[in-house]
């Protein structure tokens, strides 16, 4: 279905972003959006991505499972259903035509985040809900929810291991969602199983790497690389499609 050499550097990126993610508590779904879209035809990515992320979230989900805030998890829960399943049938009509530049422009958007990196110290339990729902639309149409969820999470009363590990089950939830949301949308996941077997023994291994990596390296100088690499990134998606 796709050329070996696409296959290749898309299970080396689902290891190297899942490390990413594993080292920085976040950014590793973004970076892989990105691949993908630069790889793949548009309406496959979101579908696939969210398999890998899946997978992804759920090893950090289970890593870290005692550190889970679930009353946050359940506030979120229910509204995060409503958000996707509106969000599909939006999805249905959309025209795809400019979705690497959407993309690319999200990617931007999250780097401008990443640099002034908004925080709430303390998010009232019913705004979990309201993110929820929120995020539930998002995540059908750049599948990485990863940025807007993070400034609920990162909060001076938690931990950094609750920080990961509540952020890592919400979603976990809205990948978990997505998956009927685009089988309801006829989207045939089977000629995709043997790919994505690949991408998700990617990511569970490049998540312990990361684990073990991130005692051992120089975490300034690593995001340094890391935001000019998804830079680039960016604006090849926004430009190749543009131009």
């Amino acid at each position: 279905m796709f050329e070996l050499g696409t296959v290749l550097i898309l299970i080396a990126a689902s290891f190297a972003t899942a490390t990413v993610s594993a080292i920085l508590g976040m950014a590793g779904g973004v970076t892989l959006l990105g691949v993908m879209t630069a790889l793949l035809p548009a309406p496959v990515v979101v579908p696939l991505h969210g398999i890998v992320q899946l997978a992804s979230n759920w090893t950090r989900t289970w890593a870290f499972r005692s550190h889970v805030r679930w009353s946050i998890f359940f506030a979120f829960m229910i509204p995060a259903v409503a958000g996707v399943a509106v969000a599909a049938k939006i999805w249905a009509d959309l025209e795809l035509t400019w979705f690497r530049a959407w993309v690319g422009a999200f990617i931007l958007a999250f780097l401008v985040w990443r640099r002034y990196k908004p925080t709430l110290r303390h998010p009232p339990l019913w705004s979990y809900a309201v993110l929820g729902l929120a995020a539930g639309l998002l995540a059908i149409f750049v599948g990485a929810t990863g940025p807007f969820l993070a400034p609920f999470f990162l909060r001076d009363d938690f931990e950094n291991e609750e920080v990961i590990a509540t952020k890592a089950v919400c979603q976990t939830w809205l990948h978990l969602l997505k998956i009927p949301a685009f089988l309801a949308l006829h989207f045939d996941y089977g000629p995709y199983t043997v790919l994505l077997a690949g991408l998700v023994t990617a990511v569970i291994g490049g998540t312990y790497f990361g684990k073990h990596l991130l005692s051992q390296i120089s975490k300034d100088r690593f995001v340094f690389w890391f935001q000019a690499v998804l830079g680039a990134l960016a604006l090849y998606l926004i430009i190749s499609t543009v131009f």
